[in-house]
């Protein structure tokens, strides 16, 4: 006869903790079940789905601010785009942008602000657009020549234009448009522009 157990020395194995299981889809050695099975296993790893009608965090459309370089911002980039202009080569110009005029009714700040949308709106993602004064805007554009920054010029004039601000009484947009030479620096022609833009300003205010 067996000897006796003695019951208080019987212990219960402790029952395992349940984990999430995963099962492989059926005729899982087929290709294209197993592309199904790679999306069942992603899906698995990345947990719980969104909830439908609703989109993650990162994906919902919010409105981000005017994303415009300061002054300081401006002239460290006119540096590095002017040095890759004459280490290699490349294209580049600016669009130099300034508002003048307008009636006493105006509001100067929003018809600044329809030019900066009108501004980034038209601009690449690769373009440097800076507002270095209240009413001046500059634009930076790498690998574009002259005929190229004249037609972004141009669009840019139309686009404002036709906005409410850009029809009110007495407001003028000015452009003016530097683009590096074969021979010569990007920040000499963009001096030169400068120093047309300011002419225009003097020649009509002593109108």
């Amino acid at each position: 006869m067996p000897d006796p157990v003695d019951p208080i020395t019987l212990t219960t194995p402790p029952r395992p903790r349940r984990s999430r299981k995963f099962v492989l889809p059926e005729h899982h050695h087929d290709e294209q079940a197993h592309e199904r099975a790679a999306v069942h296993i992603e899906a698995f790893l990345d947990g719980p789905a969104t909830p439908p009608g609703r989109r993650p965090a990162d994906e919902q459309r919010v409105r981000r601010p005017l994303e415009l370089d300061t002054r300081p911002d401006w002239m460290a980039a006119l540096r590095h785009e002017g040095a890759r202009h004459a280490r290699y080569g490349r294209s580049a110009s600016v669009l130099l942008l300034e508002l003048r005029g307008g009636s006493p009714g105006v509001d100067a700040d929003r018809v600044a602000r329809t030019l900066a949308d009108v501004i980034l709106a038209g601009a690449r993602e690769t373009d440097r657009a800076s507002r270095i004064g209240a009413v001046s805007f500059r634009l930076l554009l790498p690998e574009t020549g002259g005929r190229a920054a004249r037609t972004l010029a141009e669009r840019l004039d139309r686009a404002f234009l036709a906005s409410p601000e850009g029809q009110a009484d007495g407001i003028d947009l000015c452009i003016e448009i530097a683009t590096a030479p074969r021979s010569g620096s990007l920040e000499d022609a963009f001096a030169d522009a400068e120093q047309r833009l300011t002419g225009r300003a003097a020649a009509a205010a002593s109108r």
